[in-house]
């Protein structure tokens, strides 16, 4: 091309190509995990370095953790704070000795770890491949754009984030793999949706969820001590899945089924690690799993309810 041709302006945007993010449909996001997986032909020669946070249930199993199971891969685990952040040091180590394929980052609740485009660039040195999991971070990515962008591959839960029976989708970052893209639409997992994001109004539930947080970060303040939020600030960007605290004034469990039965339907995600999460070896995790507790922000949250949601809190602990 010469330059005078470079310096052309089209009178619209042509390119295909250009800032272009190729979505695959699954029933959900362990499953496009595993079809990704699968298509980069990890096997059981492989590891791939996870966070030492990774929660399970009778119901719905580990999660991320399970794809790498059925494959077969190695794995390894990286740890993680008591406040939920990457400890980068021990990540550095760790992802130096074990020598990943790839490694999976997680955007808990949506917010993405402060240490992330660290995280992603340590590992991009080292030629490692990066998947970033925002079953809780949609929002963040699509309105807030603050992640998703820099890893190699993204996960996201529908049915987490809108009100969805299911539904999974995996992002491609890098636009140079076409014969991977080709590869995830003749998976046998891949499926079609008959519901779309784009039947809702995304940027007014991504306001309508940080409303919710911010209320309820002021409405807790007097319960600080008791119960503390796991995030003390909700930065630009950030849109949070569900509002995290940190329950010592009573029993988490407790506490969660008084909620629940009281009307509030409050979760308590990651409340059991996976057995290879010893809590010998990792004990700020346990620690906080034993602890947390999600207060709602969704967008169907009444008027009041969340004022009355806290006045219970303040009466059980």
């Amino acid at each position: 091309m010469n330059l005078a041709m470079a310096n052309q302006i089209t009178k619209g945007a042509n390119d295909v190509c250009t800032l272009r993010r190729t979505h695959t449909c699954f029933p959900n996001a362990r499953t496009a995990f595993k079809a990704w997986m699968y298509a980069l032909g990890i096997s059981s020669l492989d590891t791939v370095l996870l966070p030492a946070y990774v929660g399970t249930s009778p119901k719905e199993g580990s999660g991320v953790f399970d794809p790498i199971v059925e494959i077969g891969a190695r794995f390894q685990f990286y740890r993680m704070t008591t406040d939920l952040r990457i400890d980068i040091e021990d990540y550095r180590r760790v992802l130096a000795n074990a020598r990943p394929r790839l490694v999976v980052l997680i955007h808990y609740f949506g917010y993405p770890d402060p240490q992330y485009l660290d995280a992603v660039q340590t590992a991009h040195e080292q030629n490692v491949l990066v998947l970033e999991d925002e079953a809780h971070a949609l929002y963040s990515d699509w309105i807030g754009g603050i992640c998703g962008r820099v890893g190699d591959a993204t996960i996201f839960s529908l049915h987490k984030m809108l009100p969805f029976p299911s539904g999974g989708l995996l992002s491609l970052n890098n636009q140079s793999s076409t014969s991977l893209f080709e590869k995830l639409q003749q998976s046998p997992f891949k499926c079609d949706l008959s519901y779309s994001p784009l039947d809702y109004d995304l940027f007014a539930i991504a306001d309508a969820r940080r409303r919710n947080a911010l209320a309820l970060l002021e409405l807790i303040q007097p319960l600080r001590g008791k119960i503390d939020p796991l995030h003390t600030s909700l930065p630009i960007g950030v849109v949070p899945q569900t509002w995290p605290v940190i329950v010592t004034g009573r029993s988490r469990d407790e506490l969660y089924f008084e909620l629940n039965k009281r009307g509030f339907g409050v979760v308590s995600l990651y409340h059991t690690l996976i057995d290879e999460i010893r809590p010998e070896q990792y004990p700020d995790a346990h620690w906080l799993s034993r602890r947390i507790l999600n207060l709602p922000v969704h967008q169907d949250i009444p008027t009041g309810a969340l004022e009355a949601m806290v006045e219970e809190l303040a009466q059980l602990v």
